[in-house]
């Protein structure tokens, strides 16, 4: 009786451990702000990134303001590749990446060691 516990409480956790790290999560995009000629938007950088998902506008310049505050190591950068991105984010301060988004489609940024993202939607 205790071994067919301990299976079926260890297949419960692996299941768990798959679903949170490769199932589908599914995160609601955020509006930048637009206002006269360029979209800004705030992205909290700690244990991950808030929002997860970011909507842009095509065509329109971007400012994006990361604030981190997480003092790890792996978050300590941001890339961005389809915008070429690749910068360090200061601890405590504002750090603001500016892009313009020239085609429609979801892009996503990670930290440096690539273990954190998030997705920029562009519309």
């Amino acid at each position: 009786m205790d071994k067919l516990l301990v299976i079926t409480c260890g297949a419960a956790l692996i299941g768990l451990i798959i679903w949170w790290f490769f199932g589908d999560k599914q995160y609601v995009a955020v509006d930048a702000v637009q206002d006269d000629a360029v979209q800004t938007a705030t992205v909290l950088v700690d244990g991950g990134y808030s929002p997860a998902v970011l909507s842009l506008k095509v065509g329109v310049p971007a400012e994006i303001t990361f604030l981190r505050k997480d003092p790890s190591g792996c978050l300590e950068e941001i890339i961005m590749p389809d915008f070429g991105v690749a910068e360090k984010l200061p601890l405590d301060l504002p750090f603001v990446v500016s892009i313009t988004p020239h085609k429609i489609g979801e892009f996503t940024y990670t930290c440096g060691m690539r273990m954190f993202s998030a997705k920029v939607q562009v519309i």
